[in-house]
């Protein structure tokens, strides 16, 4: 339940019944004696980190627990499941967000409320990692006297950058004044250096609107994971897997962002076809092959991943590398478990165990076993956790 850890007495009411889980909320807490120290002021009533009562190494426990079972069930009875590997730690756990989405509303800037959409007014937030810090509050004095009614800005930046970009998207037309408050913050040599303002279908650009990762230019409104320092563990992981058992031959990406992984496989002599529905993200990752060199080998379509276009097949793949959104893969997955025998591999990279789940077992029912999971504690003081899967043809 939020705010308790282990150790602690709770009284508390159930406030929903589902069929195998039931929520509630804390009556009265007697503290034990394993809690961890707090060090954010918003503890309590901001939503952003519900575990942080709970000790770091209890946390990752709990987290390892949940992915084996979740994947635990996966294998038929006569398979022996898969090869859990250790959870990786999410390294630091404070400081260690390099993107974030904050709310306005009611003239209030911040993070939803615990268990509800009040917005919890916040002036700095410790997770944040350089230059989030600074790119905050320079956000809130130069355009909190025009968020006006609703909207959301994520704020993101390269580790240890002097600055970072905005996404500002208002529920409908944008504040008067707040076009012209962003061309100011972002016009100079301040911790912003460039914003995208997003009305319905309309795109207003200031300044350079990406941030300079690992070489890669991503847009301001693509994804990229929060966790950097996690996040090269996870890459190389991702990339080990792509490579085990002399499976070299061409990879097939879905649902590919601005190029998290492409490159990563690019380097290492892998031809790439990196699909993803965000044009500007796939625009992106185009542009970057060519600064990098590497047109030869990345190839990114602009399409959705669900229904695995004819052109996404060419050449055929010997991996397939998926990183869905929590709602999971399964139409992609489908597909792919229906390819041929070229396709040997398929390694999969999920923020939802439980969609994962789902989707491994969806192809073993197709001749595939799930061969190896590995977690990643990439959300440190959350319940979220990160988790690469491997399958391979069943024997």
């Amino acid at each position: 339940m939020r705010g308790a850890a282990p150790g602690d007495r709770v009284e508390a009411e159930i406030t929903e019944v589902r069929r195998r889980f039931a929520r509630a909320r804390v009556v009265r807490l007697t503290p034990g004696d394993r809690r961890a120290s707090l060090f954010c002021a918003h503890a309590g009533t901001c939503g952003g980190c519900p575990w942080m009562p709970i000790p770091i190494d209890d946390q990752r426990a709990a987290l390892d627990a949940h992915v084996r079972r979740a994947l635990g069930r996966v294998a038929p009875p006569d398979d022996p499941g898969p090869r859990f590997e250790p959870l990786v730690p999410g390294e630091p756990d404070r400081a260690w967000r390099s993107t974030a989405r904050l709310h306005w509303r009611g003239g209030a800037l911040g993070y939803h409320a615990a268990g509800g959409q009040t917005v919890v007014d916040v002036e700095a937030c410790p997770v944040l990692a350089p230059p989030l810090p600074d790119l905050l509050a320079a956000t809130r004095a130069a355009l909190g006297p025009y968020l006006k009614g609703q909207g959301t800005i994520r704020l993101s930046g390269a580790p240890d950058a002097a600055s970072g970009t905005l996404e500002v998207r208002p529920v409908g037309a944008a504040p008067g004044g707040l076009r012209a408050a962003l061309a100011a913050l972002v016009d100079g040599d301040g911790p912003c250096h460039g914003a995208v303002l997003v009305e319905g279908r309309r795109r207003a650009v200031f300044g350079r609107p990406y941030d300079d990762v690992d070489g890669v230019r991503h847009p301001a409104e693509a994804f990229v994971q929060a966790h950097r320092p996690g996040n090269r563990a996870l890459t190389d992981a991702v990339v080990e897997a792509a490579l085990r058992g002399g499976a070299a031959g061409p990879v097939l990406e879905l649902y590919a962002g601005s190029g998290n992984f492409t490159f990563a496989l690019a380097e290492r002599g892998l031809a790439v076809t990196a699909v993803e529905i965000d044009r500007a993200a796939a625009r992106a990752l185009n542009e970057a092959a060519g600064r990098l060199g590497l047109a030869d080998r990345v190839r990114a379509l602009a399409a959705d991943a669900g229904r695995l276009p004819r052109a996404a097949l060419e050449p055929r793949p010997a991996v397939a590398l998926l990183d869905p959104p929590r709602a999971g893969a399964r139409d992609a997955v489908d597909r792919l478990a229906a390819l041929g025998p070229g396709l040997r591999r398929i390694v999969y990279v999920s923020c939802n165990p439980a969609t994962l789940a789902r989707d491994a077992a969806r192809c073993v029912a197709r001749g595939w076993r799930l061969e190896s999971a590995r977690p990643f504690d990439l959300f440190p003081h959350t319940g979220h956790v990160e988790v690469l899967a491997v399958l391979v043809r069943a024997a």
